[in-house]
């Protein structure tokens, strides 16, 4: 089935599509350091949730990007109803093809989103183009916790080289020019609460609409991806948030 519509389905009653704690995502938002009128691009940014906190809770003007539809829809439903929408503008493309001028943005967010400016490297890249000197960028990416058994790549549709470990995504930031502040890691509990959502969110849909032409694929990729989650993931498949400055 298409990967947008499973996505959106299996998405839905996550506000943050990533296996973060809310603890975790007010503490490193809180060290972007945005006050007033500051302003904040987010690459990827799903739903709008953290774009909309960032100018409820310190004023900020925000930019998101996503290629999803129904979740720019439901960003702008959020910031609406937060009261917030005046402060943000969300862009439904192809964040490769968004036109910044340099030094534009005091911050960056991109959270399990790198693939949409072309991996983790290049979207430090350009993120570090868009950001103005000292500006600070909120990383979300994946991290190898250990080898990653072949026959989890294969479920993934990944090679050893998507990742490293999560040293080495600070290495890499350091090495492109950025200053490494701090970092978090996602622990199990908060893996399991995602994954389980993810699942349950999916398998209803597909219990309440029988006759959707995508219910028996859902219901197989559901099951696929727990099974491998629980064989290898869990202790393959690490997420860590780096907060880095330019």
């Amino acid at each position: 089935m298409d990967a947008m519509r499973f996505s959106t389905i299996a998405h839905s009653a996550h506000d943050l599509c990533n296996p973060l704690d809310a603890a975790t995502l007010d503490h490193a938002c809180e060290r972007l350091g945005l006050v007033a009128g500051r302003r904040v691009i987010d690459v990827g940014c799903g739903k709008g949730e953290l774009l909309v906190r960032l100018a409820a809770r310190y004023g900020a003007e925000g930019v998101g990007l996503d290629m999803n539809p129904a979740y720019i829809a439901d960003g702008q439903r959020r910031a609406s109803d937060r009261g917030v929408a005046q402060a943000i503008t969300l862009h439904e493309m192809d964040a490769t093809r968004y036109a910044a001028p340099s030094a534009s943005f005091d911050a960056a967010l991109c959270i399990g989103a790198s693939h949409a400016l072309g991996g983790y490297r290049d979207a430090l890249a350009l993120l570090g183009r868009w950001l103005r000197p000292g500006g600070r960028v909120l990383m979300g990416e994946g991290y190898w916790r250990r080898d990653p058994d072949a026959g989890y790549l294969a479920v993934l549709g990944a090679t050893r080289d998507d990742h490293v470990e999560h040293t080495g995504n600070i290495a890499i930031a350091t090495a492109a020019g950025f200053r490494a502040i701090e970092s978090w890691k996602s622990d199990v509990q908060s893996w399991d609460r995602y994954e389980n959502l993810y699942a349950e969110t999916a398998l209803a849909h597909a219990r309440t609409h029988p006759d959707d032409p995508d219910t028996p694929a859902i219901i197989e990729r559901v099951m696929r991806w727990q099974d491998a989650y629980r064989k290898w993931g869990r202790d393959t498949l690490g997420f860590g948030l780096y907060l880095f400055e330019r």
